[in-house]
């Protein structure tokens, strides 16, 4: 099964991986990334993507111009890929956190995720509104939940239980 979990900012998609992986990892190998907010004070300033396998973290942007920038942010192409030279995409399940205009500034990052689609048992959180070839392969390919207060748990758990019977 391939699903795809979308949703506004801030909404829970992240927490939502974090709630799968959670309910699965006893049972099945999980390989893959989350992207975690980096706060000072209660202020965002940046992005840091956490390997589900090993628990090494890398930048992915912070607040700053430099060579590559969405919005406030410097994307960390470098740092991010890297980070992805090192991960192992090999669990019964892979999640990617998250699909959005930072990650698809680097010509590596689309590249492995293309390499992905090949394979079943993928948990992907993509951008609700961002345009790319690459997510509209995935928006047409995957099964697509879009969450909101009202379901974010609910979802977490329909997600958790279909990958528990793969």
């Amino acid at each position: 099964m391939r699903i795809a979990v979308t949703g506004r900012p801030g909404i829970g998609k992240t927490t939502l991986c974090l709630k799968v992986y959670e309910s699965l990892k006893p049972k099945i190998r999980i390989s893959g990334f989350i992207t975690l907010e980096e706060r000072v004070k209660g202020v965002r300033v940046g992005f840091k993507l956490l390997d589900l396998n090993t628990n090494q973290e890398a930048k992915l942007a912070r607040i700053g111009k430099g060579k590559v920038n969405v919005g406030k942010y410097e994307v960390l192409i470098e740092s991010f890929e890297d980070f992805l030279d090192k991960l192992k995409f090999d669990g019964d399940l892979i999640i990617i956190d998250e699909i959005g205009p930072m990650e698809l500034k680097s010509n590596k990052f689309i590249s492995t995720v293309r390499d992905l689609l090949s394979k079943e048992n993928l948990l992907f959180t993509i951008h609700y509104k961002a345009r790319h070839p690459l997510l509209d392969t995935i928006r047409r390919d995957f099964r697509i939940y879009t969450i909101d207060e009202k379901n974010r748990n609910l979802v977490a758990e329909e997600i958790a239980k279909i990958y528990a019977r793969c």
